[in-house]
């Protein structure tokens, strides 16, 4: 068999002088190998932590970047579906509102008999051209309420076709146009402005959703501290170990979050607060103007109705001391405008009490005359005043609210590039103002 092989001799250090010759080594025994010295594994540690403080400089920094950006970019957005949907709101409350005008008109012209007078006619035509136009403008938007609007369109057709029939059997003296003018108004009361209460639902919970996008505000705030306490945690941290009291890369960054918080994370706070205010100020009494006129409107229609079914309006004038009662209680809970409206309002309602007395005295030609007279001082002049200075309002109100919640998003977005230009501007100098600490233990 053959001999295993020697293994080779481990080599020797030269002994130092003064010092015994190291004896021999046996064979198979196992050397150590030699350890570093304490003060290289100090300099290791201390270089990993060095580098780990700086990448947590650099990642707060990034982090404040991207979660402001988002949050701001975030709420940017909602404060325009806020304005989309406020518009839609009002818009649901508009289509109610030239509903009611127009079967009030042509109700209020069948109280004449036989051909209807003039302006009548071009009041309701108005009306129904003005619904058309909001018919087709929200189905453009339409989401989950588009099969709504869809049988909104529908209904508009039935309820027009039969009006027309009303009025040509009303020309001729037929009763039975009568009848025909109570199913349109019934079509309109139980039917269209049911599925429009629905649609105004939807549209109302979107607008409320979108309006809480200003919540986005505190994400955005909340990056940008917890970023800057990182900071500050670094230096102290990095201070303790290199016996420095500051290092201006992490100076800077901070300066440059406190920037991001005061440029962006503020102005993004104060943008969420000012939308909250245009909802509260501007928003709210603007839907209380426009649901108080359409309230009027259709009390307007129940008043031509308590006449046209003579002797027999009880019903109708109860609904209408339901319609205004609440009309004029949701004009005394908004001051502006509501108590220049509440006057005009009230106004209206001494016409109609004349109204009343004449028809419930016995004098029902009288009555009926008071009611479609456009004379200065009389029921239909007070109305119209009334639906006017409403109209006006809510014009005025919408365009405020499209206005300020839209320069809020504005703001939002500026706030948005602002935050993350400074935090990521932050980020650079962050790392490249501890690489000299690092360059130290390398």
């Amino acid at each position: 068999m053959t001999s295993p092989t020697p293994a080779p001799p481990v080599p020797q250090a030269p002994p130092q002088p003064g010092a015994p010759a190291p004896g021999p080594v046996p064979q198979g025994a196992v050397v150590a190998a030699p350890q570093p010295a304490p003060s290289a594994r100090r300099t290791a540690d201390s270089a990993t932590r060095v580098t780990r403080l700086s990448l947590a400089a650099t990642v707060a920094c990034l982090l404040a970047a991207l979660l402001g950006f988002l949050g701001a970019q975030q709420q940017a957005g909602g404060m325009s579906r806020a304005a989309d949907g406020a518009d839609r709101v009002l818009a649901v409350m508009e289509l109610r509102q030239a509903l009611l005008e127009a079967d009030g008109a042509a109700t209020n012209a069948f109280l004449v008999g036989g051909l209807e007078p003039l302006d009548r006619r071009e009041r309701y035509d108005e009306a129904i051209e003005r619904a058309s136009v909001l018919v087709v403008e929200l189905s453009q938007d339409a989401g989950r309420d588009a099969q709504l609007i869809a049988g909104l369109n529908t209904d508009l057709a039935t309820y027009t076709s039969l009006v027309e029939a009303a009025r040509v059997n009303n020309r001729q003296g037929f009763p039975v146009g009568a009848a025909y003018l109570d199913q349109a108004s019934t079509l309109v009361r139980e039917q269209m402005l049911v599925d429009l209460d629905t649609v105004l639902e939807m549209a109302a919970d979107d607008a409320a959703g979108a309006f809480r996008a200003g919540g986005w505000a505190a994400l955005v705030l909340a990056a940008v501290v917890v970023g800057a306490v990182v900071l500050v945690l670094v230096q102290v941290r990095l201070a303790a170990m290199t016996r420095r009291r500051l290092n201006a890369g992490l100076v800077v960054a901070t300066l440059l979050l406190v920037v991001a918080f005061v440029g962006g994370a503020m102005v993004s706070l104060r943008a969420a607060e000012h939308a909250a205010d245009v909802r509260t100020d501007v928003y709210r009494p603007t839907l209380a103007v426009a649901q108080s006129a359409v309230l009027a409107a259709e009390a307007r229609t129940l008043e031509s109705f308590t006449l046209i079914k003579r002797g027999s309006g009880a019903p109708y004038e109860a609904l209408f001391v339901e319609r205004t009662t609440a009309a004029a209680d949701l004009l005394d809970r908004e001051r502006q405008p509501g108590q220049r409206l509440s006057a005009l309002l009230e106004d209206w309602l001494e016409g109609h009490a004349e109204i009343r007395a004449l028809d419930d005295g016995g004098d029902w030609e009288e009555a009926v005359e008071l009611a479609v007279t456009d004379d200065e001082g009389g029921p239909s002049a007070a109305y119209a005043a009334f639906a006017e200075a409403a109209d006006v309002t809510v014009a005025e109100g919408a365009a405020q609210v499209r206005a300020e919640v839209g320069g809020a998003g504005s703001d939002a977005r500026r706030a948005a590039w602002l935050t993350a230009a400074a935090a990521l501007l932050g980020a650079v100098v962050a790392w490249r103002g501890t690489a000299a600490r690092r360059e130290e233990y390398r």
